[in-house]
């Protein structure tokens, strides 16, 4: 898994799902943002 890059919020990695497919893997720090605004971010990346 390769860091693509990090920010106020938490780390972005590469990843692979299914062994094939590219797919960023976005983790958040603890109490970086608040429950609403996770949910909303969720929502962005769907």
């Amino acid at each position: 898994v390769k860091e693509l890059g990090s920010g106020q919020f938490g780390v972005v990695r590469l990843g692979k799902w299914r062994a094939q497919h590219k797919v960023a893997i976005k983790t958040i720090n603890e109490g970086a943002m608040s429950e609403d605004d996770f949910i909303e971010e969720a929502k962005i990346m769907t």
